[in-house]
């Protein structure tokens, strides 16, 4: 006689009262979101451990799992001054001495009539 199939996925909502599915659901979504954010592949996975306890019962020990991507960081470039200390301005570079200007309001701006028409002459 052939054994029955056992369903994975009823097995899945048996697990802690459905918690672990609910888990799966979760990191499902997180993971389908970084991927999409970043480019880049994610991973989710479950183990079950599976050990008999004797007279057709079996403990399952349920390890929920999931591996997302992250956005690449950019480096932070710093310099050196004299004293060795690390600083985000080059020490090397001038300094431009900027100042604020005052609000004058609104300036008419010049244009350049359109009305006239331009004037070729002929070489002969």
């Amino acid at each position: 006689m052939t054994a029955k199939k056992t369903s994975f996925c009823q097995t899945l909502g048996n697990l802690q009262h459905g918690e672990t599915l609910g888990q799966l659901d979760d990191l499902l979504s997180e993971a389908l979101q970084a991927s999409n954010d970043t480019g880049k592949v994610s991973k989710v996975s479950v183990t079950l451990t599976i050990k008999p306890n004797g007279r057709g019962t079996y403990k399952i020990t349920d390890d929920v799992k999931s591996t997302l991507p992250k956005f690449d960081k950019e480096p932070t470039v710093l310099f050196t001054d004299g004293d060795q200390q690390l600083v985000r301005e080059d020490p090397r570079q001038q300094k431009l001495k900027l100042e604020q200007v005052s609000e004058s309001g609104p300036v008419d701006l010049k244009s350049i009539p359109t009305d006239q028409k331009q004037t070729f002459k002929t070489l002969n």
